[in-house]
Formats: C-alpha cells, structure tokens, sequence
C-alpha cells in the first residue's frame, strides 16, 4: 500500500500548502540529483516521496525571500 499524507501534516511544518508543495519539489530534485551522481542501482522510494518525508521530519531548511529582498543582479552586472 502507497503512503498517504495529509495537507494537515503538511501545513503543520509549512503553513501555506502550496509553498510546501514547492520546498518539497525543490528538496525532490535536490536528492535525485544527488542519486543520479551516485549512480545508484535500484532505490526504495521515489524522490518526491523522500523529500515529502524529511520535510516532514523536519530535516529540511528553507527560507522564503520576497521579491523586493531579492538582489538587483542588472546593477551588478553593469559594475
């Protein structure tokens, strides 16, 4: 039987669903592109579900920056 996770379990570490959704996509890319430079055989569990559980374990760090915060890379280039 597939694991089953609630959005309540979700919002309980993130607040907003939709940017778990997205720390989750971007922790799921992160470990398959470490597999995929392992080179490892077979795995027991898909990218996106290992990510879903270390978010859940708390074993994920994020940090949300608002677009004004963000840095001017135009002025920097022009330097």
């Amino acid at each position: 039987m597939k694991d089953v996770v609630l959005i309540e379990k979700l919002t309980t570490v993130i607040p907003n669903k939709y940017e778990a959704v997205r720390v989750i996509a971007k922790e799921a890319r992160r470990i398959n592109s470490l597999l995929i430079r392992s080179a490892q055989g077979e795995i027991e569990e898909k990218p996106t579900m290992m990510a879903l559980k270390r978010l859940l374990e708390d074993k994920v760090k994020y940090q949300f920056v608002e677009p004004n915060e963000l840095p001017d890379l135009e002025a920097e280039e022009n330097e």
